[in-house]
């Protein structure tokens, strides 16, 4: 059987398309707040019709420890060696295909939904997902035998997906800090929920590494927290600094508070602590149980975020204003134009930086018990 595969116009109109599903699906993601922050490298060596391969390592430099040499003493022979890691990040395809009756058919006829225009929403929504998800399981270092995100199920080959077509490793030993000092995210208790005291042993543990995480702009880290995360925050009364006393004191002083505007950015967030940015996000990573690698429902790993805490790269570009996108198109009609198909191909790769001779570069994992409530 022969069929005709079409694409909508010519070429620079298909590129335009792309384009803008591209800017429109990740303008209010956290992946594009986070590119925009400094929170994500991109690799120039991905980008680029000279550049084959499916996948890239570059180097890493960790920091000298020898003593330095004295009055008196001899470098030559006493040199130090440099210690040079690698990070390795892989890419690869998310396809999102969709087929529906063509314009003309009777089940077009029969209904005032436009099928294409639909189908196109819904394909940006689905890759606003795919993107946060793999940025958020990339950070925490999420990697359970199975997930089910926003109604979606993922097990086996199936989680790359959601993980950035790189497998998530765990965080490394001075990046993980939990609720109460519990040593697993299963040994977390429903009195072990998030407030501003985690935080600020977080903000210590960021500064007093042997690699302290690099800010963001404006000398500041970016933190993001579930919903669950945000409330237990708000309703915190137990801490010796309170979320809700701050924003009761900066009413009270005629400032700008979060208790009545919680927007900043385009974004949910719930006020400034500690030159420390807190976003709220509800595709924060749940937590993992450390005997089984099985999901937990009741955990979610915020992550406290500084300069290049993860690498992204596609061969077509796509940071937030590229001209090239990562998201290719293609229709193909189908029964002799009775159906339309299209098939969004999004070609990238996200990985947390963790070189293999150093901590993981720019986030520390919060883990604590994150519960749903009044349900």
């Amino acid at each position: 059987m022969a069929s005709t595969e079409m694409l909508t116009g010519n070429a620079l109109a298909v590129e335009r398309w792309e384009t803008k599903t591209w800017l429109e699906a990740i303008k209010d993601t956290a992946f594009s707040h986070m590119f925009n922050r400094g929170a994500v490298y991109f690799p120039e060596e991905f980008k680029g019709t000279d550049f084959t391969g499916d996948s890239l390592t570059f180097a890493y430099a960790a920091k000298l420890l020898n003593v330095p040499i004295g009055e008196g003493g001899t470098a030559y022979g006493n040199e130090e060696a440099l210690n040079l890691g690698s990070h390795n990040m892989i890419m690869n395809e998310s396809r999102i295909p969709v087929l529906n009756p063509n314009k003309g058919s009777i089940e077009q006829q029969r209904t005032k939904v436009l099928f294409g225009e639909v189908s196109m929403d819904l394909v940006k929504e689905r890759i606003a997902e795919l993107l946060d998800h793999s940025v958020f399981m990339q950070l925490a270092g999420a990697n359970p035998t199975s997930v089910t995100l926003d109604g979606t199920t993922y097990s086996g080959d199936d989680r790359l997906h959601v993980q950035g077509h790189n497998t998530p490793v765990a965080p490394s030993t001075n990046r993980i800090i939990r609720a109460a000092a519990a040593a697993s995210d299963q040994a977390l208790t429903s009195s072990d929920t998030f407030n501003l005291t985690i935080l600020d042993f977080a903000i210590e543990l960021a500064g007093r590494t042997r690699h302290p995480l690099k800010r963001l702009k404006g000398q500041t880290f970016d933190l993001y927290i579930s919903w669950e995360q945000y409330t237990d925050l708000k309703q915190d009364a137990g801490s010796a600094i309170q979320w809700f006393n701050i924003q009761l004191g900066h009413i009270q002083a005629g400032k700008p508070n979060k208790l009545e505007d919680i927007f900043d950015n385009s974004m949910v967030c719930a006020g400034v602590y500690g030159n420390v940015n807190i976003y709220v996000c509800d595709r924060v990573a749940y937590g993992v149980s450390g005997a089984d690698s099985s999901v937990i429902t009741t955990v979610r790993r915020a992550v406290l975020v500084g300069k290049d805490a993860v690498s992204y790269g596609s061969p077509f570009g796509g940071r937030p204003k590229d001209d090239n996108v990562p998201v290719k198109y293609a229709e193909e009609l189908v029964d002799y134009g009775h159906k339309k198909g299209i098939c969004a191909n999004l070609i990238y790769g996200i990985k947390k930086m963790q070189p293999s001779n150093g901590e993981d570069i720019g986030v520390i994992v919060i883990s604590t018990y994150a519960a749903t409530h009044g349900v």
